[in-house]
């Protein structure tokens, strides 16, 4: 084992072997993906509620720095940021940029179940055009990781 390493799995990682089943779940590039994606959505979520709270934000919005929502959306952001930096060591860009688009799905769906917000017939289009779009990314990978 390396002495520098955390662990086994880190070794395989330092290796070169940056395959998701070589790592732990905790390490796992797409449980970082996919944390990361519902970290943005409640950042949204939130950022939505705290511009809602605050009364006359003005042309610039920086009085909503006075809610509290906005300051917890900022902190999901920076932690989104923290799992997005450990996904982009492990997979390629286009991959992950591409499956990061379940945002676009997440964040409408949010603001409909915890906003109220309507969704047009439109939107639910695109949301599913979105997903079929994700799901036609990520089959190849599915499909490479039940070889390895």
């Amino acid at each position: 084992m390396n002495p520098g390493a955390a662990s086994p799995a880190a070794d395989a990682v330092l290796a070169g072997d940056r395959t998701p089943a070589a790592v732990p779940l905790h390490l796992n590039p797409y449980v970082h993906l996919l944390l990361g994606a519902l970290l943005v959505t409640a950042s949204e979520l939130f950022l939505r509620r705290g511009a809602s709270s605050v009364p006359g934000l003005g042309w610039t919005g920086l009085s909503g720095l006075g809610s509290l929502w906005v300051w917890v959306a900022v902190a999901c952001y920076i932690v989104s940021f923290a799992c997005w930096l450990h996904v982009l060591r492990q997979l390629p860009l286009v991959v992950a940029f591409n499956l990061m688009n379940v945002v676009h799905v997440l964040v409408p769906l949010g603001s409909a179940l915890f906003l109220h917000e309507h969704i047009s017939l439109l939107r639910w289009s695109g949301i599913v055009l979105v997903l079929i779009g994700v799901w036609t990314i990520a089959q190849p990978l599915v499909t490479l990781e039940e070889r390895l």
